[in-house]
């Protein structure tokens, strides 16, 4: 079955990694809130109590204009580091169908997009606002993933369509005190607080999705789940960097599962195929334990072609799980053309002479900002003067890329992991505005 999973960052520089899976214990999709709690571990080994760092809750009513935010987390979706962005609390909004008078938190902060579902705290460190890619109402406009193309070729451009070329920033906040009807249904105590803030309905947990490769049934006792596709393991044999695509020119390619019923000198095998085509067949006898996590890898020093891998495990010939994944991108597909328009925010009007920048996969904005290497990009251009920009070089498919936006008069715009681009992606693809702030 699909699942959630939550990943864990010890340090400011290193990637989430996969290390608990957690369920829904209340939750609330008109604000775009929910709340997790953590169920157990990859390996399946239940949690009887953690002590993990946590943020205080504060009080989001308290917040006045002017007051300054700090604003954490992962634009890049589980593969970037952990980012900060500063702001100061630029007003309030109501929102129909919420009773209460804050629906949302204005901020000048620059958000990427990806940070829904982050932190923002105030000066004393608590937490009194969640990003989110919600709609958020009258004079909050965020730019997120969206559907911009007809991509089923149904005549139409709505949620059935697969969202293209991620690009922007949000610039609303869900007050925390909107979330504490759903904190006080989870069992967390809020230091005496009426959860009074907010007017809609929520509901209790149900399945979450997910796109993690399925495990085959149980046979003959022996189970294999959660099979993960990932560039590299911990020592604990954790995966980190989790995708069902990977750029070209890997050397190793990891996949990491949980087993169970398994018995000592039992007869396994790993099958590795790519495009259909056997590279490896591997047998051996079970010396792994009853239960636990294992990781395989596959390996070529010239690095792995581009292509589909199939990996098939077998237990006493009989096969127990199986999973796929790209590497590079398939012959017959073809690179994106993005287009786009930078704005004043302000007033929405094009900004002439921008100069936009994406960065190649793997390269930090912020290392791109200190050294300003040639090399730390893809490709640029300069806006026209409505603003309108594309990009002189296609991006290939299924990748994300920093952005850097220049323009004279404004505040840069630099976010990690700003630009997506579906593994199903058109040959164009325009990206919703980007505005930017003067200063």
């Amino acid at each position: 079955a699909d699942r959630l999973a939550i990943s864990i960052t010890e340090r400011s520089d290193d990637a989430p990694v996969l290390t608990y899976y957690a369920d829904i214990v209340a939750q609330s999709p008109e604000l775009d809130l929910a709340v997790l709690k953590i169920s157990s571990r990859l390996d399946g080994k239940s949690i009887a109590r953690l002590k993990l760092p946590h943020i205080p809750v504060g009080d989001s009513d308290d917040l006045e204009l002017g007051d300054i935010l700090s604003i954490f987390g992962y634009p890049g979706i589980g593969g970037e580091t952990v980012t900060f962005t500063s702001g100061s609390v630029a007003g309030f909004t109501k929102q129909k169908g919420v009773r209460a008078r804050r629906a949302w938190i204005k901020t000048d902060a620059t958000i990427a997009g990806g940070n829904s579902g982050g932190t923002a705290v105030n000066h004393d460190g608590k937490l009194v606002g969640i990003p989110t890619q919600a709609a958020a109402g009258e004079g909050i406009v965020p730019v997120d993933a969206r559907p911009v193309v007809d991509t089923n070729k149904d005549g139409r451009v709505d949620q059935r369509d697969t969202p293209m070329a991620i690009g922007g920033f949000i610039n609303g906040l869900r007050p925390v005190n909107l979330a504490f009807p759903l904190l006080r249904k989870a069992g967390v105590k809020i230091g005496g607080k009426k959860a009074t803030s907010s007017g809609r309905k929520t509901t209790g947990s149900r399945p979450a999705s997910s796109a993690a490769p399925k495990s085959v049934p149980r046979r003959s006792g022996v189970k294999i789940s959660n099979l993960v596709f990932c560039s590299r393991v911990t020592r604990d044999g954790r995966p980190v960097n989790p995708a069902s695509m990977f750029r070209s020119g890997r050397k190793a390619l990891f996949v990491v599962f949980d087993f169970e019923g398994m018995r000592k000198g039992t007869k396994w095998s790993q099958v590795w195929s790519v495009n259909g085509q056997k590279v490896m067949d591997q047998e051996g006898k079970w010396e792994d334990g009853p239960r636990g996590r294992k990781a395989l890898a596959i390996n070529n020093n010239q690095g792995l072609p581009d292509g589909q891998y199939h990996l098939v495990i077998t237990v006493r010939n009989q096969i127990v799980a199986e999973g796929e994944v790209m590497m590079g991108r398939h012959a017959e597909d073809s690179d994106t053309q993005i287009s786009g328009k930078i704005v004043d925010q302000r007033n929405g009007r094009g900004i002439k002479d921008a100069l936009v920048i994406v960065l190649k996969p793997g390269v930090r904005a912020n290392d791109f900002v200190r050294n300003q290497r040639p090399d730390m990009s893809v490709t640029s251009t300069k806006t026209g003067r409505n603003g309108r920009f594309t990009f002189p070089k296609q991006l290939p498919k299924g990748t994300a890329y920093g952005l850097v936006v220049v323009a004279r008069g404004y505040r840069d715009m630099v976010i990690e992991g700003a630009l997506r681009i579906g593994a199903h992606a058109p040959e164009k693809a325009e990206i919703n505005p980007l505005g930017l702030i003067r200063g």
